[in-house]
């Protein structure tokens, strides 16, 4: 029998003291939320919208995520990339494991590696 799926909204707020990383086009950080599976695989990510205005090294988002098939014990992926024209550079990364959002949720601040 198969395990039910869970739809898991997540609410990307903001990034504070970011990398001057583009020095063509400009700095447009997006993040990258995905769920890494129990044998390492990545399954489902979302995007938010990448700031391309304002204050791009303490950028804004304020979006919410919606994540398909997630199950408790799964960790989530955040990955701040910089968009440029041919591709997108890796600012850093974070991982959030289930137990300290599920079930009552997380608030707070994640360092980015």
């Amino acid at each position: 029998m198969a395990v039910p799926s869970n739809k898991l909204k997540v609410h990307i707020v903001r990034a504070e003291g970011l990398q001057h990383m583009n020095h063509l086009t400009g700095d447009h950080p997006y993040v990258a939320c995905e769920i890494k599976r129990a044998d390492g695989e990545v399954e489902t990510r979302a995007d938010t919208k990448p700031v391309t205005g304002g204050d791009t090294l303490n950028p804004v988002w304020d979006e919410t995520l919606e994540l398909e098939s997630w199950q408790p014990g799964e960790t989530l992926q955040f990955t701040i990339y910089d968009k440029g024209l041919v591709g997108s550079k890796t600012e850093g990364k974070a991982l959030l494991p289930s137990e300290f959002f599920h079930p009552h949720g997380f608030q707070g601040m994640l360092a980015i590696i």
